[in-house]
């Protein structure tokens, strides 16, 4: 492996090593789970102090590019799928962007009486049903994202006719029923995976999850409410957006 350290340079020597570095690992010449160099061997091969190789792996494990195991060294870790915070697309077409092939299993599909939480958030009354539906999302046919769907019955109905688990929900409700997506009411939050949920994602009990709990609305009537688990060790959010004055 060919590092490019320009001493002569302004930008700081510990910059350049991260930069060359995570060049490697985004062009796939440094592949998941590999052991990169230790620090004194960087330091003697590219003639800086490892103080200044040090502070460039650091960064890399703090943003996720490389993890270290104890007494063996460090490695490169898998790399995580970026979802924008702000965006609301369909899993499947998203999945295609990124050049992997999407699946869906559809655990349940069923009519159901609305949970107060459920109720408050569609703004129904007791005793209303809605339809609900479980879903597990897959990519390369590993899976990523468990899916808990509850939609406003006399709205959605048509939807227990629908191959589900070939058809995005998302692009029905808009395309096909005519429900414009107008509004939406999202928040993010780190949870624990149960045992059953990480048993269908794949990953030991508890393991870290991203939860996005989402209500989304046609003009001022809400539609749909889902909550999305994301596997923590495959996921991370960003926004890009210009900040307030």
């Amino acid at each position: 492996m060919k590092l490019e350290i320009d001493k002569g340079n302004s930008v700081p020597l510990y910059l350049q090593l991260k930069r060359e570095l995570l060049k490697k690992i985004k062009g796939g010449e440094l592949k998941p789970d590999s052991m990169i160099p230790s620090e004194v061997q960087l330091a003697k091969e590219l003639g800086i102090s490892r103080m200044t190789v040090n502070k460039a792996l650091n960064e890399l494990v703090r943003e996720g590019y490389l993890f270290r195991r104890q007494g063996k060294g460090t490695y490169v870790a898998e790399r995580r799928l970026e979802y924008g915070f702000f965006r609301v697309t369909s899993f499947n077409r998203d999945m295609r962007e990124r050049g992997l092939v999407p699946g869906t299993k559809v655990l349940k599909k069923r009519v159901m009486v609305a949970s107060q939480e459920v109720r408050e958030a569609l703004q129904l009354p007791p005793r209303e049903r809605v339809i609900y539906v479980m879903r597990l999302r897959l990519a390369n046919g590993e899976p990523l994202m468990l899916e808990h769907r509850y939609l406003n019955l006399s709205l959605c109905r048509p939807l227990l006719e629908e191959p589900l688990d070939k058809e995005s929900i998302h692009d029905l409700l808009i395309r096909k029923y005519n429900l414009p997506l107008t509004r939406v009411k999202q928040y993010l939050e780190a949870v624990a995976l149960r045992p059953a949920e990480a048993r269908l994602l794949r990953v030991k009990p508890y393991s870290p999850a991203l939860l996005i709990h989402r209500v989304t609305f046609t003009e001022e009537q809400p539609v749909t409410m889902v909550k999305y688990l994301y596997r923590g060790d495959k996921y991370r959010f960003y926004a890009d957006f210009k900040p307030e004055e």
